[in-house]
């Protein structure tokens, strides 16, 4: 097993995409942590975490709360003695978030980029100095497909596009900062990806033309499984990726070739 004898925190991981995050990398011999703010989700993650052998501790946590990050942390050390991986994987949109500048709602920018950015710098600052301690570590923050170019589907709000570009800004810069330490910093950037209710919602709610639009520009002409996504995860969490830092790596069927 690849990832025997780590210990992984998946953020976001109460469904869908962070799920399936946290269940390939306990497959593959690691203890996980998951955490998120939605409890009853976030168990059912857990027990089927569990119910791989893993080792599985579930926190419930405000991903953009620094206090509660920190604790988040240290319950962690305190249960498993270290930290090897983490997936910054928190975030989302808010319902009725819009594309149009002047329609932006200010509350509701902050809110997506506490969500999206301020969590994935909340929790990178709260293990980087375990990580440095160990002088060695794997974080990987999550963007989307949407940070890569404009026009992708109309829904698409300006506040989640900002936070999600800046998480791969952010990936870059802590990948210069903490290669010397042995530190891996990379990011997923996955295609859209029906991983639940309100990802099969909003596919629901676009029109024929923009769907079609949508798989008419992704080359492979479909949109991607959970399991591919989480297996590139587990790929870049891996000694397998151990010269690969600061890469945004695209995992959307060819719909963005930089």
């Amino acid at each position: 097993m690849r990832l025997n004898g780590k210990v992984a925190i998946v953020t976001g991981s109460a469904g869908g995409l962070g799920a399936a995050y946290a269940m390939a990398i306990a497959r593959e011999g690691a203890r996980v942590a998951v955490a998120d703010v939605n409890a009853e989700g976030l168990h059912g993650t857990a027990e089927a975490v569990r119910a791989t052998g893993a080792q599985c501790l579930a926190i419930e946590a405000e991903l953009g709360n620094e206090a509660q990050v920190v604790a988040m942390v240290d319950q962690v050390l305190g249960e498993f003695t270290r930290i090897d991986i983490v997936v910054n994987n928190a975030g989302g949109a808010l319902l009725g978030s819009t594309a149009e500048i002047e329609k932006v709602d200010r509350y509701k920018w902050d809110r997506v980029l506490e969500m999206n950015l301020t969590s994935a710098m909340l929790m990178s600052r709260a293990v980087v100095p375990e990580l440095k301690r160990q002088r060695s570590g794997k974080i990987l923050n999550v963007s989307s497909r949407s940070a890569r170019s404009t026009g992708w589907f109309s829904s698409v709000s300006t506040d989640y596009v900002a936070a999600k570009a800046g998480v791969i800004a952010l990936t870059r810069q802590l990948a210069k900062e903490l290669g010397p330490y042995g530190i891996n910093v990379n990011c997923l950037v996955p295609g859209f990806t029906i991983s639940g209710p309100r990802l099969q919602a909003a596919w629901d709610s676009m029109t024929d033309e923009e769907r079609n639009r949508m798989l008419e520009a992704t080359p492979l002409r479909r949109l991607p499984r959970l399991d591919e996504l989480a297996s590139v995860v587990v790929f870049l969490v891996s000694e397998e990726s151990s010269y690969i830092t600061g890469a945004a790596i695209d995992v959307n069927g060819g719909s963005f070739m930089s």
